[in-house]
């Protein structure tokens, strides 16, 4: 920092891009920016909803340490208690049905 030279500073602080994983039986798994407050059925939502083949009562959430929750999506959206919110590096996988 020279002061002849340099009369006003300008500083730009970015915070980390942080993600959140969709994996399994949604139309587009994969990584995908968290940008703020997001819950279980919002993140599926965002990675292209559930296939035809999705069971959407066992879906899975993992925290990053290592905590699992199960989520039954079908009684989340009627009851939004039931719906965790997704954190930076937290990963959700939907299951196939068997039927």
């Amino acid at each position: 920092y020279v002061p002849k030279f340099y009369q006003r500073l300008v500083v730009t602080v970015r915070p980390m891009d942080t993600f959140y994983f969709v994996g399994g039986e949604v139309k587009m798994p994969g990584r995908q920016a968290w940008l703020g407050e997001l819950t279980v059925t919002q993140a599926i939502q965002s990675a292209g909803d559930f296939t035809d083949f999705a069971n959407r009562k066992k879906v899975l959430l993992v925290r990053a340490d290592g905590t699992k929750i199960t989520v039954n999506c079908t009684k989340a959206l009627n009851n939004p208690s039931l719906d965790p919110k997704v954190y930076p590096f937290d990963k959700i996988t939907v299951p196939r049905s068997i039927w």
